[in-house]
């Protein structure tokens, strides 16, 4: 978005042919490079549930329609990001996934539904320096591609949820033996 929008302004200066247009674009071109937004693409966690459980938990599912963020959550750990749990300081190459499912509640009980979608974090703090060394993706339904969010979504979401958590290396879940 803010290149679309420096865009529009780099060329309504060009148009004016203003010798100022020359430094704002230096300028602009240094704040958005100090931005620093993620690109590295996380991989697909290829067999996360043979990982560690770490837990399961349920939310909305009482809702009709249930929204994007109710049903069954699945979360699980790489042996990594294990290391992490026991120190409280996850180490490069930790995984984490957060598996989530509709509630299925036809029949007298509630249990796992269709897949909506995996979220990932993915611990590599040269890779991802602006949101604690953690990279965030996002999967849709059961596809190893579909759904992957933007870097600057990955920046949103460290900053509107994870980066009050420093205290837990940004991890919001404990690990119960």
């Amino acid at each position: 978005m803010k290149l679309t929008i420096l865009k529009s302004i780099i060329k309504r200066f060009l148009t004016r042919g203003t010798a100022v247009c020359l430094t704002f674009i230096a300028v602009a071109f240094t704040s958005v490079g100090a931005l620093e937004i993620p690109t590295f693409q996380v991989p697909f966690p290829e067999g996360y549930q043979r990982w560690t459980h770490i837990e399961s938990s349920i939310t909305g599912f009482n809702k009709v329609p249930q929204g994007k963020s109710d049903g069954f959550q699945h979360i699980y750990a790489n042996d990594r990001a294990m290391e992490g749990y026991k120190s409280g300081i996850f180490p490069d190459g930790s995984i984490l996934v957060f598996d989530k499912q509709e509630a299925d509640t036809s029949g007298n009980y509630i249990r796992p539904g269709k897949r909506k979608f995996i979220d990932v974090m993915y611990k590599d703090g040269a890779l991802f320096k602006e949101t604690g060394g953690w990279g965030f993706e996002e999967f849709s339904g059961n596809s190893k591609t579909e759904g992957r969010i933007s870097g600057l979504r990955q920046l949103n979401c460290f900053k509107s949820c994870h980066q009050n958590k420093a205290k837990t290396d940004f991890v919001f879940t404990r690990f119960k033996e």
